[in-house]
């Protein structure tokens, strides 16, 4: 036992020092303080809420006055009182555009001249401004009082009841699936980080060839149970560490508006979702994790990796594309299938499942599969890694996977 910790200290020692780990421990943190930072970046540097400079032609003064007061959105130049100085003014750039307000019987015509298209924010705010005339006109004339206005101008106000507890709006689900994306990227990075390291791990030795050495001096389930120990102990080190950076912001944060409405999220869902986000994310990271540790094993050395590990890599991208596939249309058929398939599960019956998609019933079925699958590769890794870090072929994967099957058969 104290080879075993050994082994498994001096490998997390190295591998947590590395500038990568750090980088990819403080990388996450970075892009989510610009995602939350950038509505107020844009805001700094976009110079969008800035008064627009316009003139206002109108024989009724009111229009002017009442846009004129509407210092958030425009700017009157109220030297300005006919078209011709109007569109003098617009050619030279005194202003970005003017208005002429023209009685039309009983209503009124107004039109917006520009040189430019105008946003849809500034001639709603426009609108907006001259039906607040009209309708004081309209107030006098037809004598309304104050009290019928109220009553003509409240809105009816409409409920949305739900026909069961264990469906989610539309707003709530459009919130979930943001999420859902989120988390399978996190996930799709880990498992690719995480699978690549192992294997690389596993493969450095081999290339060395120390394996002989190593062999002579502890066993080769010792030496692989240490080795996968100390990559488990580097993933649980940085999620321990994003855990406690989310409940530092979560607490500090607790009153603002942004958390307060993940907190509301959260709470539509029941308590053990939480549990079963979690198996599924460590479940499915373990698995690429022995899966990379059986192909390291095969690679014949560590510049042989990438193309051993291609293959897996590919499963975890139709992983993550599933999961997003998932995120839109979780009742599709192949999304139903592959969130059983373990390869697959870990990113796409976590969305389904947060989606409130599928019930309990699947969900565990699911899980189940999962938990046998990792069971298995597990034993597969164990039975096959004495022969394979003995194994320096260069006849490719799949001929090199058969070989492998032959050796642990012999033993």
């Amino acid at each position: 036992m104290s080879k075993f910790w050994v082994i498994t200290s001096q490998v997390y020692k190295r591998r947590v020092k590395t500038k990568s780990f750090l980088v990819s421990l403080l990388l996450p943190l970075i892009i989510g303080a610009l995602i939350f930072a950038l509505p107020k970046i844009i805001d700094y540097f976009g110079g969008g809420d800035d008064p627009t400079k316009i003139a206002v032609i109108a024989e009724n003064p009111a229009f002017a006055k009442v846009i004129a007061a509407d210092k958030a959105n425009f700017k009157v130049d109220k030297k300005i009182e006919t078209e011709k100085q109007a569109k003098n003014a617009l050619k030279d750039g005194d202003i970005e555009g003017f208005v002429t307000i023209t009685p039309l019987g009983k209503e009124v015509n107004a039109v917006y001249t520009s040189q430019e298209t105008a946003g849809n924010a500034l001639m709603t705010a426009l609108q907006k401004d001259i039906t607040t005339v009209t309708l004081q006109q309209k107030i006098k004339e037809y004598n309304i009082t104050e009290k019928q206005l109220a009553s003509l101008t409240t809105p009816v106000p409409v409920k949305n009841e739900l026909l069961s507890n264990d469906q989610l709006t539309n707003s709530q689900k459009e919130a979930m699936s943001a999420a859902i994306l989120m988390l399978t990227l996190v996930i799709f990075i880990f498992v690719m980080s995480y699978a690549s390291i192992v294997a690389a791990e596993i493969a450095n030795e081999k290339g060395t060839r120390i394996m002989e050495i190593i062999l002579s001096s502890v066993s080769s389930t010792t030496h692989l149970m240490a080795k996968l120990t100390a990559i488990l102990l580097m993933l649980l080190t940085q999620i321990a560490f994003y855990g406690l950076c989310i409940a530092v912001v979560m607490i500090g944060g607790k009153n603002t508006e942004v958390i307060q409405s993940v907190l509301d999220q959260l709470a539509q869902f029941p308590t053990y979702y939480l549990i079963l986000n979690i198996l599924f994310v460590v479940l499915g990271l373990l698995l690429y994790i022995l899966l990379s540790a059986i192909i390291g094993s095969m690679a014949p050395n560590v510049e042989t990796v990438s193309q051993f590990m291609y293959p897996m890599t590919m499963l975890a991208i139709i992983g993550y594309w599933g999961s997003i596939a998932a995120a839109n249309a979780p009742s599709n058929m192949l999304v139903i299938i592959g969130s059983y398939i373990p390869t697959f599960s870990p990113m796409m019956m976590l969305a389904r499942m947060d989606l409130l998609a599928v019930d309990a019933t699947g969900i565990f079925i699911s899980l189940g599969i999962l938990v046998l699958t990792n069971a298995l590769a597990f034993w597969l890794a164990i039975r096959l890694y004495r022969g394979n870090v003995l194994l320096y072929t260069n006849d490719g994967l799949f001929k090199t996977w058969k070989t492998s099957l032959k050796y642990a058969k012999r033993d």
